[in-house]
């Protein structure tokens, strides 16, 4: 049932507002906002155990995709939606969306992704957009990585953050994967093995760093490998996600090889 909303003075709008602006407001309320049909599609077209639709906001100039009867809708003038929405030419559409904490077990063995404190909410989003494109089976935070509900995170990752584990670890959880047999890939400009030479076996875990920083000396140290991507003299290096998203699909085309 559509329910209309015509003041930004109303406490949903207000609530809704503080979801994009507060990462307290985020955490507390285990609450956050998808903006833009493309996204929001994708969770309705593939539901996740932690993740949960609770109401769709609309504006007058939303003319698009079939919605779920479903899913509760709220419609309001686009001068109210706008005061909401942190897109410039927005859509006219965003998603509440409640987070349900689930404790996993790593993998006995697979592809994982590290992110060793990547701050870029852009490069995040790639990242994970990237991981599940290549089929990586979980996505590892170590450091300071920007929050993953982070609104240009989620808008980046166009929905799939979804279909991905994404956990913090620590040094101690990462050598306990090594001595299970994974071996710690750690992605550097220069001075690593050739990345098209390199073999990958079933236990792989690619270390991606950020863009200013690279990777920190715990990730390389606790590394079984350094691995560069060839680059022409005119370059000097690569965008961290484009870097990442290379290795990751070349990691996947690999594995595939009898």
């Amino acid at each position: 049932m559509d329910k209309e909303i015509t003041s930004t003075s109303n406490p949903l709008v207000k609530q809704l507002r503080a979801l994009v602006s507060s990462k307290k407001a985020r955490q507390e309320s285990e609450r956050f906002l998808v903006e833009g049909w493309r996204g929001i599609q994708t969770l309705i077209d593939h539901p996740g155990k932690q993740y949960c639709i609770e109401r769709l906001v609309l504006a007058e100039k939303w003319a698009g995709g079939t919605l779920p009867g479903s899913i509760e809708t709220i419609r309001m003038p686009d001068h109210v939606f706008d005061t909401i929405s942190d897109v410039r030419n927005a859509q006219g559409i965003l998603a509440e969306v409640r987070h349900i904490p689930k404790h996993t077990e790593l993998p006995e063995s697979g592809r994982l992704l590290l992110l060793d404190n990547v701050r870029d909410p852009g490069n995040f989003g790639t990242l994970i957009r990237s991981a599940v494109g290549a089929g990586f089976d979980r996505i590892l935070l170590y450091g300071t990585c920007v929050e993953v509900f982070n609104p240009k995170v989620i808008r980046s990752s166009m929905g799939t953050f979804a279909s991905v584990d994404i956990q913090q670890t620590d040094p101690e959880t990462l050598t306990d994967l090594k001595k299970q047999g994974y071996q710690l890939y750690a992605t550097t400009g220069l001075e690593g093995a050739n990345l098209y030479e390199t073999v990958f076996g079933s236990k792989t875990i690619l270390a991606v760093g950020s863009e200013a920083n690279g990777l920190s000396d715990e990730i390389l140290t606790l590394a079984t490998q350094k691995i560069t991507i060839p680059l022409t003299d005119a370059c000097e290096s690569l965008n961290a996600a484009v870097a990442g998203s290379i290795c990751m699909f070349q990691i996947a085309q690999a594995s595939r090889k009898p």
